[in-house]
């Protein structure tokens, strides 16, 4: 997958991209052919059964299309919260937001392998009024170990900027 990261210091913008391959990419737009050849069969003969069939495949197969061939996910982490949304192509998502109570833990869930890499989904949890870990998002496109690492580092220091590096070298006049 590819991961962009934008920071500002309040904000860390961070977008996943699916890399899929072309050959996938190919097989979908076949099944949507097929599918859009279905439907214009069932209108033609005016079979209703098949119809409905081909247009619910047809909406499945182009959702699969969209998702694999131009889909991103796009999260927003403050201090405070994360927010997240998909972007289907032309299509994207109202952004929805998830409230940090105590503290933020990150972790991984394996995913799966790839060129030799291994692929993760990252897990967000905070931490309830009774001090349990709950799960408040997780991602849908998995990155791998490396990338992990540097969102992880970009987090840290979203949190540790909000604290001025030179606080302790402020002038200061003695009267």
């Amino acid at each position: 997958m590819k991961v962009e990261l934008k920071k500002d210091y309040i904000n860390l913008h961070v977008t996943i991209e699916a890399e899929t391959s072309k050959v996938v990419r190919g097989i979908l737009i076949f099944f949507n052919v097929c599918t859009l050849a279905i439907v214009l069969i069932s209108v033609v003969d005016w079979l209703l059964a098949l119809l409905v069939i081909g247009v619910l495949l047809m909406a499945l197969f182009g959702w699969l299309t969209l998702w694999y061939g131009f889909g991103k996910e796009k999260l927003v982490i403050t201090s405070k919260s994360i927010g997240y949304r998909y972007q289907y192509g032309f299509y994207t998502t109202k952004m929805e937001s998830q409230p940090i109570r105590r503290a933020l833990n990150i972790s991984l869930a394996p995913s799966r392998e790839r060129n030799g890499l291994e692929y993760f989904n990252v897990i967000f949890e905070t931490y309830n009024q009774h001090n349990v870990p709950e799960e408040i998002y997780r991602t849908a496109l998995a990155i791998n170990r490396a990338e992990f690492a540097t969102l992880k580092q970009s987090i840290r220091t979203l949190y540790f900027e909000r604290v001025d590096p030179n606080h302790h070298l402020q002038p200061y006049i003695l009267n």
